[in-house]
């Protein structure tokens, strides 16, 4: 409670004196507009974006990539078991996200009616969590409104156009979580309590993403050189060849116990989620490693030098893709070299920037995340020397380890580097940070006089940093900027969706099925819904279905049992059913009785429409533009079935 109150205590000192030397201010200037102006503009940019990007969530659908996100856990709502019925790794990221899926089938007794708009607000909440803790770290550094708007990019940027809570965006959220609670004890406004926090952050991200396990290591020592004096003096004072040694108490102690603060809260989270994963079956979480690293090989996600080759060359297409931005920000360089004021002033070409590297082909608006994290060290040559110690503990234990997260995506996703934005995310914070540092100095008187950082709230010593005092005017050009960075991100969620269609043609609403309330083309929804009728007529109470290839929206339609050992199914060898699907019907002797194939018919002859059941040979029961439907005959056994594929 005390170090609460000391925390007050200082903000209203802080408060206090801005607006002192607001009042005492006589020169009129369009810059001393009301505090109260200043703050409802910001507000007002960040509500609107929210209320957008609300907004959003009613339009666009996506049947494979967003479909199989929210089918994972709802199958286990209907009964089926991870690493069973779903042979790879997916049921980790989809264990984070069962219990709320639960929920949903208790309220509506299994009824998928509304389930993609429930977890689309599932998700846009997480997103606004993880803009309120970027938030509170960063009014501690900077005027609240800018904080608030460099926050908000957190919400309204959307990762793949994809407003669902998936491994990517889930993964996006909890290592920038992770960030801004590491980064409150790098600041001196946390302690314990934070420390475990960011660690408990980062395990969800590492279940959510486990290829993120590799990395913990090298974010445990990133973590602990950020709160060192010499480390981060190297990087504030620019002393790269003979190392410095600031004077001050030795940080070693405090460091040792916020990494062991750090590591219970990852243990916390990976230690239980491991023990729940056994409960399924040591054999069968085998199998799901297998099967799931021969689909990254597929898939070309494993590749050793080669695939870490291919991404250097994407990085490389990506970034001479615009040379001029190049040049334009070594000009902006140059010039503030000579010229500091106009220089700084420069930086107000960002949004510019941002706007043009989302644009290139597949880059899903990535590029912005790409750009605006990769600037960080850019910026951090524009701010004042008075929040260099800040920035450069900033640099070490949030910039850097987003940068290794960003390279452990890109090298693990089949996506290659356009996935770096999963881990660089989280250097958002950085970037947004340093830029509305180095505008914020354009507004005069901006004085050296420093005022410690509040205490944290335990197990912390306050006053490792020092904050200058902001000026007594208002910084608009940064306000603008700020405002301006977030309605690029704004842009991107109309510009970009999955599957390439256009937003003007998203005018059809559906009014039942797991789609209801979101606006797609009249074609999808008549599709689906017709879908959902023929499935509805030629199923029976006892039929097992199969769906392929790629069936995961069309499942959501079942509530049966699904006969797959996976979901999201690709074809195997010359077309047919998976080596590994037929291999787990001849394990637990068990077969389709109901199969629906996903393919255009148009120009199919009668005997290509039989011959099109990935060699299970079942008898055609209706054939649509879109789909043919298959029975299992009556007198034909599974072990007949079985045979057969094997024969195949």
């Amino acid at each position: 409670m005390a170090s609460r109150a000391r925390r007050a205590t200082s903000a209203e000192r802080a408060n206090s004196a801005q607006e002192s030397n607001a009042q005492g201010s006589a020169k009129p200037s369009l810059s001393r507009w009301p505090a109260t102006t200043f703050t409802l503009v910001a507000v007002i940019s960040a509500v609107a974006a929210v209320v957008v990007t609300w907004r959003r969530l009613f339009v666009g659908m996506d049947l494979q990539d967003e479909s199989y996100y929210v089918l994972l856990p709802w199958r286990w709502v209907l009964g089926d078991r991870p690493f069973v019925h779903e042979q790879n790794m997916m049921p980790f990221p989809g264990m984070l996200t069962y219990p709320f899926v639960k929920v949903f089938g208790l309220l509506r007794g299994n009824d998928p009616t509304g389930l993609m708009l429930y977890t689309r607000h599932l998700y846009l909440l997480l997103m606004v969590a993880t803009a309120t803790a970027v938030f509170l770290l960063l009014r501690r550094l900077v005027r609240w409104p800018l904080a608030l708007l460099v926050a908000t990019v957190y919400v309204t940027y959307i990762f793949w156009a994809t407003p669902q809570l998936s491994y990517n965006t889930l993964a996006l959220a909890f290592l920038t979580l992770s960030a801004a609670f590491g980064a409150r004890v790098l600041i001196g406004a946390g302690g314990a309590r934070s420390a475990l926090a960011a660690g408990a952050a980062l395990g969800v991200a590492v279940v959510a993403y486990p290829s993120l396990l590799v990395l913990t290591p090298f974010f445990a020592v990133l973590l602990t050189f950020a709160q060192g004096r010499r480390a981060v003096a190297v990087i504030a004072r620019g002393a790269f060849v003979q190392v410095p040694d600031p004077p001050g108490p030795p940080t070693g102690r405090e460091a040792w116990r916020t990494l062991r603060m750090w590591v219970l809260g990852g243990l916390a989270v990976l230690v239980p989620t491991g023990l729940i994963a056994l409960s399924f079956g040591p054999k069968n979480l085998v199998r799901s490693w297998q099967n799931q690293m021969a689909g990254a090989r597929t898939l070309g996600q494993l590749g050793g030098s080669a695939k870490a080759l291919v991404v250097a060359q994407g990085v490389e297409r990506f970034v001479t893709l615009r040379p001029y931005l190049l040049i334009a920000a070594l000009v902006i360089y140059l010039v503030y070299r000579r010229y500091p004021k106009l220089g700084r002033a420069l930086l107000a070409l960002v949004p510019v920037a941002l706007w043009l590297a989302g644009q290139p082909a597949l880059m899903a608006a990535s590029g912005y995340v790409l750009i605006y994290s990769l600037l960080a060290p850019y910026l951090y040559l524009f701010i004042p020397k008075e929040r260099r110690e800040v920035g450069a503990r900033l640099m070490i234990g949030v910039w850097a380890p987003s940068v290794l997260a960003g390279a452990m995506a890109a090298y693990t996703s089949a996506a290659g580097y356009v996935n770096a934005a999963v881990g660089l995310s989280a250097g958002l914070m950085v970037s947004g940070l340093f830029l509305a540092f180095s505008l914020e100095a354009l507004t005069p008187p901006f004085t050296s006089v420093e005022e410690q950082n509040p205490e944290p709230d335990s197990g912390g010593e306050g006053g490792r940093s020092r904050i200058p005092a902001v000026s007594s005017l208002h910084p608009w050009l940064a306000l603008v900027v700020l405002a301006a960075i977030v309605a690029v991100t704004v842009s991107f969620q109309f510009q970009f969706q999955q599957r390439d269609v256009p937003y003007g043609e998203l005018t059809s609403r559906f009014r039942s099925g797991p789609w209801w309330g979101i606006a797609v083309t009249p074609e999808r929804r008549a599709l689906l819904d017709g879908f959902e009728v023929d499935l509805r007529e030629e199923a029976r109470p006892d039929d097992k279905l199969l769906i392929f290839f790629a069936g995961e929206g069309y499942y959501l339609y079942w509530r049966g049992e699904i006969a797959a050992n996976i979901y999201w199914m690709g074809s195997g060898p010359a077309g047919g059913l998976p080596t590994t699907t037929i291999e787990y019907y001849r394990k637990y002797g068990t077969v389709p009785t109901l199969v629906v194939h996903l393919t255009r018919t148009e120009a199919m002859s009668e005997p290509q429409l039989a011959a099109a059941d990935a060699g299970l040979g079942y008898a055609v029961t209706l054939v649509r533009p879109d789909f043919i439907f298959y029975r299992k005959p009556g007198d034909v056994t599974a072990t007949e079935v079985i045979r057969r594929l094997l024969r195949e």
